[in-house]
């Protein structure tokens, strides 16, 4: 899978008379997003931004705003014909999401997936930042699952996979750090591999395993959560799915994967996201390598060069001085 950036825009409200504000935001929402209307305490004006990027396969727009409400009714909806799954993720501050019965709290870290072909509505009381993922529908059930009906899904910043989503977005928002094409396809391809696999913890406690995708989705959700751990392997996660060693082997085979070339390769794309995170600068190569299971830094260096065409202290941005730890 490949994605690129075709555009990346930013707005605020602060570019219009505070008159304009709500105004402008709806219609600008409404532009580069989706349509909604949009409230704020009467009292209080909408100091609202947006950053927009559109990476060919989906959109992603990261919203920080102070209190407000938005929603989405069946009018928005017959107006735009935007078909897709939102997939939200909270940065900052509360909120609650609600469509059909279904209602949601959610604070940061928690993700919230919802219909945008049904009402829904957001409701923040403080200031927030939430990333939005705008993913086709088409899209969504080829590379993630089949959307369940009606109602919204939340996944609790609890479940043990949510934690690196946060990293892989801050990458792809990160100001002042340039970053190239490739680095930035391969993060928006990280995405969605990160969203698949929350969508499995969800696909698991409703089906069991009751069907060979599902095992597989299971066994990436297994695998995500205990990456870092050194004893992680086919048999230990055949033994928590409750799958012999052959049927798990069978699983990957789909992928054309056996499960030790696919968990070596996750551990490598998460090294790379370390690798270009600026909050662990601080860290040598080694010393990420390690954390994720990585016990012999040469063989690390080796694999990751011919995984991702250049070493572990390039993807650092032209080989940074680092401290501590063996350079590769």
């Amino acid at each position: 899978m490949t994605a690129r950036v075709l555009a990346d825009v930013s707005i605020s409200t602060r570019a219009v008379s505070r008159s304009e504000r709500v105004d402008f935001w709806r219609e600008q929402v409404g532009r580069l997003l989706i349509d909604v209307e949009c409230q704020r305490p009467p009292e209080q004006e909408l100091d609202a931004s947006l950053r927009y990027q559109d990476f060919g396969l989906f959109r992603m727009a990261t919203i920080q705003a102070n209190a407000h409400a938005v929603a989405r009714s069946g009018h928005s909806i017959r107006h735009d014909g935007r078909d897709s799954i939102f997939a939200c993720l909270m940065l900052q501050g509360r909120g609650f999401s609600h469509q059909g019965v279904d209602c949601a709290l959610h604070v940061p870290g928690d993700v919230v997936l919802y219909d945008t072909a049904q009402p829904y509505g957001h409701g923040f009381p403080e200031q927030m930042a939430m990333a939005v993922l705008d993913i086709p529908r088409q899209l969504f059930e080829q590379q993630v699952g089949g959307w369940p009906g009606k109602g919204l899904v939340k996944i609790d910043h609890s479940v043990g996979i949510a934690g690196w989503g946060p990293q892989v977005v801050r990458q792809l928002l990160a100001e002042g750090v340039p970053a190239a094409l490739a680095a930035r396809a391969h993060q928006a391809s990280q995405l969605l591999e990160w969203l698949h696999s929350l969508w499995a913890v969800q696909c698991g406690q409703a089906l069991a395993g009751k069907s060979t995708l599902c095992s597989l989705w299971r066994a990436k959700a297994y695998i995500e959560q205990h990456l870092t751990e050194d004893e992680l392997d086919g048999e230990r996660i055949s033994r928590a799915l409750g799958l012999s060693a052959r049927q798990l082997a069978r699983i990957f085979e789909q992928e054309g994967l056996s499960v030790s070339r696919y968990l070596w390769g996750r551990r490598l794309e998460r090294c790379r996201i370390d690798l270009q995170d600026p909050a662990l600068r601080h860290l040598s190569v080694s010393e990420l390598a390690f954390r994720w299971g990585f016990n012999h830094i040469a063989h690390f260096c080796r694999s990751y060069k011919q995984r991702f065409g250049e070493t572990p202290s390039h993807t650092r941005r032209q080989g940074r001085s680092q401290p501590g730890g063996r350079k590769c």
